[in-house]
């Protein structure tokens, strides 16, 4: 507890004579009354700024301010108009006493004068004074309680009038959705018919997602065993006489392998992996009737054959070769599908149309605009409705045994969404089946002249080869050096870059394996660029690099070779790196 709250209360005592001053300090103080002195009215005036007392004794006659003066100070300021003064005096002039009244003064008290009046009238005053506070207290507590009643008052009328507004307004909302209910529930329904075609379609897209991831993996390493035979069939080549026995095989093996190859784009094509595809400006229109050229000659006499051209085809970014195939697939099932009636008719049609923003949830993977649409409709057997959802499957196939693997149609939506078009079939049994494709076109036609045959390139260079396949490292190293190069070769990508720091300054090319166990081919190159900023660097792999222009050029990567590949291909991709280098 505080010392103020021990006292009975603060007295200020203002006397010029310093025996008054100190009697009046003891009484008070031995009664239980804190003191604080002061022997002139200016210092009494200042004391009081400091700290408020509870009771001012007060001299009249002081040299420099008089009590009634002080008095009066004290009365007409907010802070101190409150505390009760009392005046102490030797004079009895009932002037004085009316004065003393006047200026503010509660009481009088005569010198000389008796301890136990002091100590009573002291006492008194400051009772009244503790009064005076606790009813101003209470006072205001009462004030602050209307106060709040008459807030809380208003807001519970505010509360009331905002609950009827409420109630009014939710029974608006609730008729509301009432009469909304019903075609909510149609919405819903509509959603979930939504729902469930796109989760289909979902589905078939997580299929090929997966079977695309296996195969990037599976190709890098098939395409590292062809790369082999690819390069060693190319040496040997190059030793035999043309009219030997021995040449036509190994050529036979050669093709083999680019027959094998080609497998593997097949397989990357639908997985969306493949890397050697470049897509032109280039019109089905063509492409349509070369193959329809072909088809009157091949296919059975219980077929008739229709084409319906619409006007000119409109260009689209494509690869002709894929979409060739796009069409022989198709009517290659059409075919199957028809060749055991007595008459049925397979049509081709290439039409545009406009995919508008409306059009979009119908044809999801499309954008708006102009589509040239390819159309290839039969009317065989048809397909049955549960296994439809299948038919993009890869190694899915109703076809008996040796008609075909079932990778047709999965390659050709490969294709398809590589071209970013779309494909959709309608089928109905004993009815036939409809495909259509939408290819989008293009407005911007690029330039598309076909590059000139060029000579195998050779070189002198000194080339740093690293790939940890020992076999197919050793073979393209041989090539390498057929072609004139100097080549360091290592297996181990650790150790090659031990190797390459000792030396280097002598070497002119990085070639590097992207996929090798304790660092790969990026890493190499990354590390390597921290040796030798200027050094080119070409990665080769067995599938498509993932890699962004961003990521080559902070890994420092300035070329990329899909295995296997030709000599002229190899040879041309180091010419372009070292010549620019």
């Amino acid at each position: 507890m505080s010392e103020q709250n021990e006292s009975k209360g603060n007295i200020l005592v203002v006397d010029n004579n310093p025996e008054n001053l100190r009697l009046l300090e003891k009484m008070l103080t031995d009664d239980g009354y804190k003191v604080r002195p002061a022997i002139s009215g200016s210092l009494a005036l200042m004391t009081v700024q400091s700290a408020l007392p509870d009771l001012v004794l007060l001299d009249v006659r002081m040299p420099d301010i008089d009590g009634f003066s002080v008095c009066e100070k004290l009365k007409s300021d907010d802070t101190t108009k409150d505390i009760p003064v009392i005046f102490i005096s030797a004079l009895e002039e009932p002037i004085n006493k009316l004065k003393a009244f006047d200026v503010g003064g509660l009481d009088y008290i005569t010198k000389p004068f008796e301890a136990q009046e002091v100590l009573a009238r002291v006492k008194t005053q400051i009772n009244l004074r503790n009064m005076q506070k606790r009813l101003t207290s209470q006072n205001k507590l009462l004030h602050t309680e209307i106060s709040e009643r008459k807030e809380i008052e208003r807001q519970l009328h505010i509360t009331q009038h905002d609950l009827e507004r409420r109630v009014e307004e939710r029974t608006k909302e609730l008729v509301q959705a009432n009469i909304e209910l019903q075609a909510e529930i149609q919405e819903r329904k509509e959603a979930e018919d939504a729902k469930e075609h796109l989760l289909r379609q979902l589905q078939q897209a997580q299929k090929l997602e997966a079977i695309g991831t296996l195969a990037g993996g599976i190709a890098h390493d098939f395409n590292n065993i062809l790369t082999i035979i690819h390069t060693c069939s190319q040496l040997i080549l190059n030793e035999l006489q043309q009219n030997s026995s021995a040449f036509r095989n190994i050529e036979k093996i050669l093709k083999a392998s680019e027959r094998a190859s080609e497998l593997v784009s097949q397989i990357l094509t639908f997985s969306r992996k493949s890397q050697t595809t470049t897509f032109t400006p280039i019109t089905i229109v063509p492409i349509l009737k070369e193959t329809v050229k072909l088809l009157k000659s091949t296919l059975s006499s219980n077929i008739s054959l229709n084409c319906k051209i619409d006007g000119d085809s409109a260009l689209i970014s494509g690869d002709a070769i894929q979409i060739y195939q796009v069409i022989m697939n198709l009517c290659t099932n059409s075919f199957h599908a028809m060749e055991n009636m007595d008459q049925a008719t397979l049509t081709l049609s290439l039409t545009q149309q406009n995919i508008t923003k409306e059009d979009v949830s119908n044809y999801l993977s499309l954008k708006p605009g102009m589509h040239v649409k390819l159309t290839v409709q039969d009317t065989g057997e048809g397909i049955d409705p549960s296994i439809i959802e299948r038919i993009f499957d890869p190694y899915f196939t109703t076809k008996g045994k040796g008609r075909g693997t079932g990778l047709g149609l999965a390659v050709t939506m490969g294709i398809v969404e590589k071209h970013k078009g779309a494909i959709y079939v309608e089928s109905k049994l004993k009815e036939g089946t409809t495909v259509n494709i939408l290819f989008p076109i293009i407005d911007d036609i690029l330039d598309s002249t076909p590059e000139t045959h060029q000579p195998i390139h050779k070189g002198s260079e000194h080339i740093f080869l690293v790939d940890d396949e020992v076999d197919l490292l050793h073979t393209v190293k041989l090539l390498l050096e057929h072609l004139g190069y100097k080549v360091t070769a290592e297996s181990n990508p650790i150790e090659a870059l031990a190797v390459f720091e000792k030396n280097a300054h002598q070497y002119d090319l990085v070639m590097a394996d992207m996929v090798m166990p304790k660092m790969n081919g990026k890493q190499l190159a990354q590390k390597i660029r921290e040796i030798r900023a200027d050094l080119p660097i070409m990665i080769c792999s067995g599938k498509k690099s993932d890699l962004s222009e961003e990521e080559n050029q902070r890994f420092g990567i300035t070329g990329f070779l899909m295995k296997p590949f030709l000599r002229k291909e190899l040879s041309e991709n180091i010419r372009k790196l070292l010549n620019t280098g």
